[in-house]
């Protein structure tokens, strides 16, 4: 009989524990994100040396402008039919030819503005070395 009173006990217990108004406690059940997020920087900003990508598209240079760092190489590649050149202070490339890429390491600091000498009204960009 003893047996029966405290198994009753017990089951009550166990059955009334879970029926109280007490609210979780948010910080305990928070989960973690694992993932690690980006870091969000400027825009066409190379903050250490590296090789960056200027496409030629539609007489234009994609990304138009560029802040880089010394020893930073700039590869210019033409993705349109017609021929472009790129033509700097210091600085000139062949015809590049639809695929033809060309690249330019730029190892001192100014700003670097440049064209296509085929088509100069056009096609225009700069790069800020520092």
């Amino acid at each position: 009989m003893v047996n029966r009173w405290v198994l009753l006990i017990l089951l009550l217990a166990v059955v009334l524990s879970g029926c109280t108004d007490e609210k979780p406690d948010p910080l305990m059940n928070t989960t973690v994100n694992q993932t690690p997020q980006p870091t969000i920087t400027p825009a066409f900003t190379v903050p250490e040396p590296s090789t960056v990508y200027i496409e030629i598209w539609g007489s234009e240079f994609n990304p138009p402008v560029l802040t880089v760092t010394n020893g930073t190489t700039v590869r210019w590649t033409n993705m349109d039919s017609a021929s472009h050149t790129i033509n700097g202070r210091n600085f000139s490339s062949p015809p590049l030819n639809k695929r033809d890429s060309w690249d330019y390491t730029f190892n001192k600091s100014g700003i670097f503005e440049y064209n296509c000498s085929i088509h100069p009204v056009s096609a225009k960009g700069r790069i800020t070395v520092g």
